[in-house]
């Protein structure tokens, strides 16, 4: 309960701060420049860390408002930068694969920067039979909503590590929130949700409903990772989600920021030195966000880059702080 309380406190409390302070005054407010971020929905990691991250830019880049928009996610994100209808948005790298696939062109986008993992909870109420992936099959299992990277990811993801697909289980197209909500009420068997941990609603999940979360097996993560360069073994430890005992390995999907290609270079160069350059303000916003730094800037880029080249002002700051290389 304490660790709930002080977890969620501490992401409320940064995004009030960091909104406050970012409010323009009235006289500035006609002369900034407008842009839109796409985030994630609100049961997930994405939204606290969009609407944090529009708050840096919005304080410490003065010439611009930027506005955090709650969406689909992922692939939904990165469709509506490419019709320009959003500015910037935040998606798993693991929503390239199948746009690719489909000859999509990519050619909009621009990426700005590589951050946290998002992390997959397979979840299952205390006293459920299912106790492994396996077990999912005839069971109604929730996958993510459509046009989510969620539903991308988990489609491959249970293909790969034991060879399900849709057709083997009940899949329920549902949100995060409609995710929780369905176990809540016993209308799932599995929930999921995709977001990096600890997240919120999964926190508020546990303390009313004891639950557990499907932990892979040493083979499956091995499967896994071996043939995704986008996805990482993850650990969620013991005790991070009241009466979950025991450590949960589990898979996470490297995320990434993105923009449309013809933003500015001194723009994007400044919406970088925001982020980047004031780590207390934005560490405070959530506990995955201290992996948006420059020691994660490049994890899976050898992929990523094929497809969506950094940013020209991304480059800039890079190369200003030393860190920038040539991705092969």
């Amino acid at each position: 309960m304490k660790f709930y309380k002080t977890t969620m406190g501490i992401m409320t409390l940064g995004l009030l701060l960091m909104g406050w302070m970012a409010l323009p005054t009235t006289s500035l407010a006609a002369s900034k420049k407008y842009l839109s971020l796409g985030t994630g929905n609100p049961g997930g990691t994405y939204y606290f860390i969009g609407a944090g991250f529009a708050s840096l830019m919005n304080k410490f880049v003065p010439e611009v408002r930027v506005i955090a928009e709650s969406t689909a996610a992922s692939e939904e994100n990165i469709n509506l930068v490419l019709r320009k209808k959003m500015d910037l948005g935040m998606a798993g790298i693991h929503a390239l694969p199948p746009l690719i696939e489909r000859k999509t062109d990519l050619s909009g986008m621009r990426l700005i920067g590589i951050g946290h993992s998002s992390d997959c909870h397979w979840i299952v109420r205390k006293d459920s039979s299912v106790k492994s992936i396996q077990d999912y099959k005839g069971r109604r299992v929730a996958v993510g909503a459509p046009g989510s990277g969620t539903l991308i990811g988990s489609k491959d993801v249970l293909k790969i590590i034991r060879g399900l697909t849709f057709d083997d289980f009940k899949p329920a197209y549902l949100t995060f929130t409609e995710s929780i909500t369905g176990l809540r009420d016993g209308t799932i068997d599995v929930g999921l949700v995709q977001a990096g941990f600890p997240v919120a609603s999964v926190l508020d999940l546990a303390q009313h409903h004891p639950i557990r979360l499907i932990s892979y097996s040493n083979d499956e993560i091995s499967r896994l990772v071996s043939q995704r360069p986008f996805y990482v073994k993850i650990v969620i430890p013991s005790g991070t989600y009241r009466g979950v005992e025991g450590d949960t390995v589990t898979h996470g999907s490297v995320s990434m920021i993105f923009c449309r290609q013809d933003l500015s270079e001194d723009l994007v160069y400044k919406l970088m030195k925001a982020v980047y350059e004031h780590p207390k303000e934005r560490d405070a916003v959530h506990p995955q966000a201290k992996q948006w730094s420059l020691e994660y800037i490049f994890r899976a880029a050898g992929y990523t880059t094929q497809y969506v080249p950094f940013h020209a002002g991304a480059v800039k700051y890079l190369k200003e702080k030393g860190v920038w290389k040539e991705i092969k």
